[in-house]
């Protein structure tokens, strides 16, 4: 049960940075009660002071990306706890001066007047999943860097390389790792090194994320969001985690601006200019949507033709963003109605692929097949 703000005797704020902590502690009627600026490392100071406030405390602590650890700490603490939305407590602030002592003071404030801006706590599960989607994003980034790095170390060298997995990069390195220079050959057996422990640890990531537990509404989101294409039980259960109950969300816009993919409007003189994405959200959530936007297009015509026309007026990058978003409010809609996704005119990837490599080597034989004809010499 959600106690309301009459039912609580002290209101406190917190404005958390890496190494210090400011709380503030007021009244029902607004009188500061106590005040306390100290390190992260001093916990059991805090604790203290916690202790010396009148039951039942309403604590609130602004939204930083490290409150995961004060929020597990002081959960048991207090009656109730929340996040302050920093984005929405900035517009609201005005033109008041900007320091750690006024911000968790008006915090406190919005607080006792039932006007503080709250956002989403995840519960421990949904924390636990959201954990292992991050890790396997950071993985995910350190394999592709890794592959890049031996990429161009061959291009560098003028060299037709293997299939860049583990396996296949380690038997090509033993039969042609003599055309590499000495240094060269050190460094792609060193990345090698990586690439191969990295997809051994995604292998065990893996296995985690696939026996994780997790509650009857998450399995259903990812049920529907599995009918898509392109999603498949990795994307699905990031999508789910990162984004929580969809219900939270209103409609789609919310959900877009909550997940930092809307554009930036600046205004100036009557004139409004489009910037960059806010990217206030999970880099997580953005990370996967991208990723399945564009298998999506691999797969429907109809998706491929919007991508198409997005890439020919503002190119190839944003225009997979643009996907992304796109997939966004997809995701939506397939939760909030409860029904599968409709898959427009269905793409053959394979048969595209094939067609694709016999007209280039159909291309290549024709070059060979040209002789050069000596001129005709007039008699």
């Amino acid at each position: 049960m959600v106690l309301q703000s009459a039912s609580f005797q002290s209101f406190v704020g917190v404005d958390l940075h890496k190494s210090t902590v400011t709380l503030k502690a007021i009244d029902p009627p607004g009188e500061i009660l106590a005040s306390l600026t100290t390190s992260t490392k001093n916990v059991e100071k805090i604790d203290a002071w916690v202790r010396t406030l009148p039951a039942p405390v309403w604590l609130a602590v602004e939204a930083c990306p490290f409150v995961e650890w004060f929020i597990d700490r002081y959960r048991h603490l207090v009656a109730r706890i929340d996040i302050a939305d920093a984005t929405e407590l900035a517009l609201r602030r005005g033109k008041r001066r900007k320091n750690d002592p006024n911000d968790a003071l008006d915090i406190a404030r919005r607080l006792a007047r039932d006007e503080c801006p709250l956002g989403f706590i995840a519960d421990p599960e949904l924390m636990q999943l959201r954990k292992l989607g991050r890790h396997w994003r950071q993985l995910s980034r350190l394999l592709a860097r890794s592959k890049h790095a031996m990429k161009s170390m061959l291009h560098q060298a003028n060299l037709h390389g293997p299939k860049f997995d583990g396996a296949s990069a380690h038997r090509w390195l033993l039969a042609h790792g003599g055309r590499l220079l000495p240094v060269q050959r050190e460094a792609f057996g060193d990345y090698l090194d990586v690439v191969m422990l990295t997809e051994r640890h995604r292998e065990r990531l893996l296995r985690a994320m696939h026996a994780a537990p997790r509650d009857a509404d998450v399995a259903r989101i990812q049920q529907l969001l599995q009918t898509v294409p392109g999603i498949g039980p990795i994307w699905s259960l990031i999508i789910a985690a990162e984004v929580g109950p969809f219900s939270r969300f209103p409609n789609s816009d919310a959900l877009e601006f909550w997940a930092g993919l809307t554009a930036d409007l600046k205004e100036s003189a009557g004139r409004t200019q489009s910037g960059h994405i806010t990217k206030a959200g999970s880099a997580t959530l953005r990370w996967a949507l991208c990723q399945a936007a564009v298998t999506l297009c691999q797969c429907d015509a109809r998706q491929e033709a919007i991508r198409q026309r997005l890439i020919s007026r503002i190119g190839r990058a944003k225009a997979n963003v643009a996907m992304g978003r796109r997939l966004l409010r997809i995701c939506y809609a397939l939760v909030r109605d409860g029904k599968p996704y409709r898959c427009g005119e269905r793409i053959d990837r394979t048969t595209r692929l094939n067609r694709a490599r016999a007209a280039r080597k159909g291309k290549a034989s024709e070059g060979k097949g040209v002789e050069n004809t000596p001129e005709k010499v007039a008699s």
